[in-house]
């Protein structure tokens, strides 16, 4: 079905990162399953990369969490911002009768994470 792409379309821009970087490493908690969270940052210091690290390496869920860390990577260096990420991804309560607004994964925590760093008072500023 590639005939019913738009003509307009084009293919994203990616940011090329410097070689040596800032970065920050976070502990987050999920469901006390505890996630590394690592946030890399571009020259004009934008949060424009992500690992994530938990378990046994070699495990399912550090390879799971890995993909993931590529992926929200890739749509940072393609201009995506992490809180339009955030928004998309499944929440829950933080108590009962109060609206779904805790992320339910590590993946949804990490982007909520990003997504602090995208605003003037983050934790970065």
């Amino acid at each position: 079905m590639r005939g019913d792409r738009p003509e307009a379309m084009t293919k994203p821009q990616r940011r090329r990162l410097p070689n040596r970087r800032r970065a920050e490493t976070t502990e987050l908690a999920i469901g006390g399953v505890p996630v590394l969270a690592t946030v890399g940052f571009d020259d004009d210091g934008h949060p424009a990369e992500l690992f994530l690290n938990s378990g046994k390496t070699g495990s399912a869920m550090d390879a799971l969490l890995g993909d993931a860390a590529v992926a929200i990577s890739v749509a940072l260096q393609c201009g995506v911002r992490a809180g339009a990420l955030a928004k998309s991804v499944a929440r829950v309560p933080e108590t009962i009768d109060v609206p779904a607004v805790k992320a339910a994964s590590p993946i949804g925590a990490a982007l909520d994470l990003i997504a602090q760093y995208e605003t003037p008072t983050g934790p970065g500023s």
